[in-house]
């Protein structure tokens, strides 16, 4: 299989896959042998599909079972970069039916040999206080923006994965940017860490479709979270446009 990942190269939104295969073929090239029904199959095709990433060391895995994959099934594996930041890789497998419904998916924890070695950018590291800072510049020159939140007074929250940020917005002016404000934000919206990086990495805008068909979660009130999905979808595009200056 091939994969964008180096030693040099490792950067957020690296992927492997999306590539097909029957788990009993996996196992036997790999010589596994497992029997019908046994547990952990998925993380073992896994494991023997996606690479190691270079020069690292995994240091914790969590794996999720919506459904558990067995020895005959035919999977599509696939695995992206979440997060590079001081040395440390988080990386998410996924593993789907041919109807594209996940059975079962983890997320890892590397850590570099050398941290130098990663690609890390504040553009691309989602709720975190160097990104929130980069992305409130970048939409304080959004008259649209303001404009739409010209009358609010509250606290947007952002979630991704473990890491939440809060925009402190006051009469359309993000007046304050903290890990938390003393009564919690007004609405926090919530999104896994691999949502994130589909949402600004890819080539599509497509935050208002996912938002309408119920892709993402929010915690707080959840009327103003439904009320403020423009300002929603603009802060989103701004993820995108400043993830692109970590590209240039």
């Amino acid at each position: 299989m091939s994969t964008a990942m180096s030693p040099k190269l490792a950067a957020v939104g690296d992927r492997t896959g999306p590539q097909s295969f029957l788990v009993s073929e996996i196992l036997s090239a790999a010589g596994v042998s497992l029997p019908a029904g046994s547990p952990g199959v998925g993380v073992t095709a896994a494991d023997i599909v996606v690479p190691a990433v270079p020069d690292a060391n995994r240091t914790q895995a969590q794996w999720k079972t919506d459904r558990p994959v067995g020895v005959n099934d035919t999977v599509i594996i696939e695995s992206v970069i979440t997060r590079v930041a001081g040395g440390r890789i988080e990386r998410h497998i996924r593993l789907r039916d041919e109807a594209g419904a996940i059975l079962e998916s983890g997320t890892e924890t590397w850590i570099l040999d050398d941290p130098a070695a990663a690609v890390s950018a504040p553009e691309l590291d989602f709720c975190s206080a160097e990104w929130g800072n980069l992305l409130s510049d970048s939409l304080e020159d959004d008259r649209g923006f303001t404009s739409s939140l010209s009358t609010w007074d509250g606290t947007i929250g952002l979630r991704c994965g473990d890491r939440e940020l809060h925009l402190r917005v006051y009469k359309g002016n993000i007046i304050d940017v903290t890990r938390r404000v003393p009564h919690g934000a007004t609405f926090t919206f919530v999104a896994p860490a691999h949502t994130w990086v589909d949402l600004v990495l890819s080539d599509a805008d497509d935050f208002m479709r996912r938002a309408i068909s119920g892709e993402f979660s929010s915690t707080g009130d959840g009327y103003e979270y439904l009320r403020l999905t423009k300002p929603l979808n603009m802060i989103i595009a701004h993820a995108r446009l400043i993830a692109r200056k970590a590209d240039s």
